[in-house]
């Protein structure tokens, strides 16, 4: 399992507990968000993997899957690393955000296109621990933009 940070660490932390197969976890940092609501639409790496894919089956595990394009980028750069074979699992899906060709093996639930914070997911670093999910009045992200 490659948890992408910092959004779906709470996810996959409970993701891992409920399956019953030896696993290996890893973290990769990828941003494209700058602050606030809006992505930049560049992709940096700001921390790679520390273990190898090559010839293992490795599940992406994702706080939300919007544009796609983050993802794509992943997946791409996965692929060249030569795993045996690569899901991807979001807790939440944004389906009419969707800006790339890309379709989850796993996904807890889609959600409307509206802010989401708690359990993982973040506003400005913000709210990341709320014990569940909740919209974000954009009264609170319009005052920052």
């Amino acid at each position: 399992m490659v948890s992408v940070l910092k959004g779906s660490v709470v996810f996959m932390a409970d993701l891992m507990r409920a399956v019953n197969i030896p696993c290996r976890i890893d973290f990769m940092a990828v941003s494209s968000y700058g602050s606030g609501t809006k992505s930049s639409g560049v992709v940096k790496i700001d921390k790679d993997l520390d273990l190898s894919l090559e010839g293992y089956d490795v599940l992406i595990v994702e706080d939300i899957l919007d544009s796609g394009k983050t993802l794509s980028y992943i997946l791409e750069l996965f692929r060249s690393r030569n795993p045996r074979s690569l899901k991807i699992c979001t807790l939440f899906d944004k389906p009419s955000r969707r800006q790339v060709d890309i379709v989850p093996d796993y996904k807890g639930s889609d959600v409307p296109d509206e802010f989401i914070v708690g359990y993982g997911l973040d506003y400005n670093e913000k709210y990341r621990n709320l014990p569940f999910v909740g919209v974000l009045k954009p009264r609170v992200y319009r005052q920052s933009e």
